[in-house]
């Protein structure tokens, strides 16, 4: 088989996967869940060198005083920070757990089989109903309470008040989504069941996957800043 030949399946399954990835994020909206990614993932990015130097603190045993405030700290963090941007000027954005990567990912791991199940369960009323509440609701949820966990929690501000507001609609939404669910009819109720757990699985899947993508290029990163990072810990006083 030519090079050709062996590519173009390759090929037609990606398409099949871009396609079916933008089908998803224009039939099945999920605002919420898009929003809060978005506003976690910039959070994240922001306090990435803290979290690294968190784990120097803890392996250096270097104590509470190495924290934002202390000057070698900053050192620290600002000699991270210039690293990550150096790398993203090269390689593009270091964390990028969004929407359409976190279905991607999700599509892409799918059989041809669950391609036409999942297509077909999500154009059903008890499927966009299980989609809406499991994305823009429980993990939509999961992500706001992600963001608000110490020591690294989202400041007050803009991006707080917008995450308070998409909870209070998770909330009301929940009411009425336990309606629906009881008035479906047993069939779909029994689809959901069954389907709904394969496609939950598949999602969390994605999520970990995606998530944990950034990882290699860090750790490549804070190699690579090492030494520069070891005098500055050696120099510390705190």
């Amino acid at each position: 088989m030519s090079l050709c030949g062996s590519l173009l399946p390759a090929l037609a399954h990606a398409d099949e996967v871009g396609d079916m990835t933008e089908k998803l994020l224009k039939n099945a909206p999920l605002k919420c869940l898009d929003e809060a990614l978005t506003i976690s993932n910039n959070h994240w990015r922001r306090v990435l060198p803290d979290l690294v130097l968190d784990g120097a603190r803890e392996s250096e045993k270097l104590g509470q005083a190495w924290a934002p405030g202390n000057e070698n700290y900053r050192q620290a963090h600002d000699l991270l920070e210039m690293a990550f941007q150096d790398d993203e000027l090269s390689n593009g954005p270091l964390l990028d757990a969004g929407l359409q990567p976190l279905l991607h990912t999700m599509v892409s791991s799918w059989t041809p089989a669950q391609r036409v199940e999942f297509q077909a369960f999500l154009q059903q009323k008890g499927g966009r109903l299980y989609w809406d509440t499991m994305m823009d609701g429980a993990l939509c949820e999961a992500m706001i309470e992600l963001s608000a966990k110490p020591p690294h929690a989202l400041p007050p501000g803009a991006d707080q008040n917008r995450l308070n507001a998409l909870a209070t609609g998770i909330t009301i939404r929940k009411a009425t989504m336990e309606l629906e669910f009881k008035l479906l009819p047993k069939d779909q109720a029994a689809k959901v069941d069954k389907v709904g757990e394969e496609l939950n699985k598949s999602v969390k899947q994605a999520f970990g996957k995606v998530s944990q993508a950034f990882v290699p290029r860090a750790k490549q990163v804070f190699e690579a800043a090492a030494p520069e990072l070891k005098k500055i810990v050696a120099a510390y006083k705190p």
